[in-house]
């Protein structure tokens, strides 16, 4: 859509997102960071196969990936400001399944985090440093790489001041105050994020939890089912975004 020039000219940009936590109606928005930064990595270490019955003869992956692994949970923890959310998971480790024989190579991946886009730069180049340093101390090769094609980095979703104020503002007055709450931030990537890079923007999100309707698991659980009566109570916020937006358009650009 960037690339075809949808944005062009466009001043503002506001989202929705369900919600399965909140009741049906309710909105929650949060200025600034809102949503991470996110990438994808994987990892190679490959030392020297060889008879386990012989591991002065063999380099092993296993042990230098072992120190790599657990010493990448110290960059969240002992390098990262606490105040300054960032995610660090080993979601998968594989290698050989030979019960006498060292492995020539492991493989490990998963995914970084940050409430930042350049926290998560930095965090980057911190697994790259650890990785192939702790290869090295163990006589192995590390390398690290930064999905790119088939998972693209997402940078961090980040509400513009104003623009939320305007969302607060719309939603008491359409849905009562006591229909609007303060949001929370999540560590979860998403791609309105790009928008956001060239428009002023904001994501809210909408509830739809109703139990008698059966709407009470995440948009991502095989058993996700949506209570239809947030249908026009979006798409009325939605356009009285908009319309007021346009008519104090004046006065938000101040």
């Amino acid at each position: 859509m960037i690339k075809e020039g949808v944005l062009d000219g466009v001043k503002a940009i506001f989202a929705m997102h369900v919600d399965y936590r909140m009741p049906t109606g309710v909105i929650a928005a949060h200025p600034g960071p809102t949503q991470a930064a996110v990438c994808f990595y994987e990892a190679k270490i490959e030392g020297k196969t060889g008879k386990a019955e012989t591991p002065h003869l063999n380099v092993d992956p296993i042990v230098a990936a072992s120190f790599a692994i657990l010493s990448l949970q110290q960059l969240t923890s002992r390098e990262d400001d606490p105040l300054h959310s960032q995610v660090l998971s080993v979601t998968y480790v594989r290698s050989g399944k030979s019960l006498d024989t060292t492995p020539p190579i492991v493989e490990f991946g998963g995914t970084l985090r940050s409430l930042t886009t350049e926290g998560l730069y930095r965090l980057q180049k911190r697994v790259k440093e650890v990785v192939e340093g702790q290869a090295a101390v163990h006589r192995c090769k590390g390398v690290v790489e930064i999905k790119g094609d088939d998972y693209p980095m997402y940078p961090a979703v980040v509400n513009d001041e104003k623009l939320h104020r305007h969302v607060e503002g719309v939603g008491r007055r359409l849905l009562g105050p006591d229909r609007v709450k303060p949001g929370e931030k999540i560590m979860a990537g998403e791609d309105f994020a790009f928008y956001q890079q060239l428009v002023p923007g904001v994501m809210f999100g909408i509830g739809i939890r109703n139990k008698e309707a059966g709407s009470t698991r995440s948009v991502h659980n095989p058993h996700f089912f949506v209570d239809e009566d947030v249908i026009p109570i979006g798409a009325a916020l939605h356009t009285a975004v908009a319309e007021l937006y346009l008519s104090e358009s004046s006065t938000l650009n101040d």
